[in-house]
């Protein structure tokens, strides 16, 4: 097969995906400082970040089932026109000086809602666009955008943005994510390596049946448990210290809203070289091992953070962190990618990330309450050692020989053993 059809519906992908991540960027920096023109409160800035991630919790399961049963690219499209609304409805409450947090609130549960049906349906979608030898260069680009513009673009835009006017930043990200659907609209529903699901349920039971034997298949896997537990403290403490980074940066650092931006792009220039070497370390790298060094080092930089030395050791810290955690990012998105089978890859996807996404919730609460109750800097180190912690509990799943194990199965005839446990268990 010519493979030039699919390497353009790819190519469509990552565009779309440059657009919209460019808005979640802008938003990055622009909503918490909204914010904190409402209220100064931790607890409360830090309700942004709980609000976008609830819906992983209540959610996230029925968007993996629908991205399964529906077309993946239609379901890609819907997520983003209610962020068009969402970003629209905060441009207009900014205009008319009606912003509150109950409304911020609102519209990034909204947000996160589309963020649930994205994820669900392009995760899925992906495998059918290219080869499957091409599943790890394909993460790692799409990873490294999603870092170039969310983090490194978007926020300092963002910044500069909402110091010129405090709507345009949301008007901007609007304009983003509806050139995310007019790119989407032009890759075929069916293209590539691997057919898209039939416009046919693929059970004739229940969309409640269809995401048991997704939960099942999720459950039943050592593997995806573990690594699941691994992301889930990872995102926990993310949202624990990057939902107040802009106290830490505004109040102890004495950074200015315009500057605030900057601080994370800079911070995000480990991880856009981190996401264009995660292929070649993972080559070299055994993958047991390269989970646990990222984790340990992740934590090390966060405690750093934590320090707040000075603008510039925080960039470092935030540097480093970016690069371990986009190298093991990659490594672990394309072996899901490659165990879980494409027809169930939705229903999957949606189990693994109600935990490992939903923990984002967990973690914005408690990071603003530490950092209410205990200072602020508190909550880095907190956070530190509990990814620390965590990664030395998962070494019995997540080593070397067990992972190199799932690996060679994946690419046997048969399927993954995890496949045929979870066929066992069914």
């Amino acid at each position: 097969m010519d493979p030039t059809p699919s390497r353009r519906s790819f190519q469509k992908l990552w565009a779309a995906t440059a657009t919209s991540n460019l808005s979640d960027g802008v938003s990055l920096a622009a909503a918490p400082l909204l914010a904190a023109t409402v209220t100064h409160d931790p607890a409360l800035i830090a309700g942004i970040t709980v609000a976008q991630r609830a819906p992983w919790l209540v959610l996230a399961f029925i968007s993996g089932a629908l991205a399964d049963r529906l077309d993946r690219k239609r379901v890609a499209q819907a997520a983003n026109w209610i962020r068009v609304a969402g970003f629209a409805a905060l441009a207009v409450a900014v205009l008319g000086d009606a912003v509150s947090m109950p409304l911020l609130y609102a519209v990034f549960f909204a947000i996160g809602t589309a963020e649930t049906l994205y994820d669900s349906s392009s995760s899925a979608w992906l495998p059918t666009l290219i080869a499957p030898d091409d599943l790890g260069r394909a993460n790692g680009r799409l990873q490294t955008t999603f870092v170039v513009c969310n983090e490194f673009v978007g926020p300092p835009m963002g910044g500069f943005l909402f110091a010129s006017a405090a709507a345009a930043p949301f008007v901007v990200g609007a304009g983003g994510y509806l050139a995310a659907v007019g790119l989407l609209a032009l890759i075929p529903s069916v293209t590539g390596h691997r057919q898209e699901p039939s416009a046919e349920p693929l059970t004739v039971k229940s969309v409640a049946a269809d995401i048991a034997v997704g939960a099942r298949w999720y459950w039943t896997s050592p593997t995806l448990r573990s690594l699941s537990v691994i992301a889930a403290m990872g995102n926990a403490v993310s949202a624990a210290t990057y939902g107040i980074l802009v106290l830490l940066a505004t109040d102890v650092l004495g950074v200015s809203s315009g500057w605030y931006g900057v601080l994370l792009a800079a911070g995000a220039i480990g991880a856009v070289i981190g996401g264009l070497v995660a292929d070649k370390v993972g080559a070299r790298m055994p993958l047991g091992t390269l989970i646990l060094v990222t984790n340990l080092l992740s934590a090390g930089s966060t405690v750093g953070m934590g320090l707040a030395i000075s603008p510039a050791a925080t960039v470092a810290f935030m540097a480093l962190d970016g690069f371990v955690v986009l190298i093991q990012t990659v490594q672990v998105v394309t072996l899901r990618q490659q165990i879980v089978p494409n027809e169930l890859m939705g229903r999957v996807t949606a189990a693994y990330r109600s935990v490992a996404v939903g923990a984002f919730t967990v973690g914005g609460i408690a990071g603003g309450l530490v950092a209410k109750f205990f200072g602020i800097p508190a909550a880095f180190y907190a956070g530190g050692t509990a990814m620390a912690l965590t990664a030395l509990a998962v070494l019995p799943v997540l080593n070397d020989k067990r992972l190199a194990q799932v690996r060679r199965e994946a690419a046997g005839p048969e399927g993954t053993s995890e496949e045929r446990h979870a066929d066992a268990s069914a």
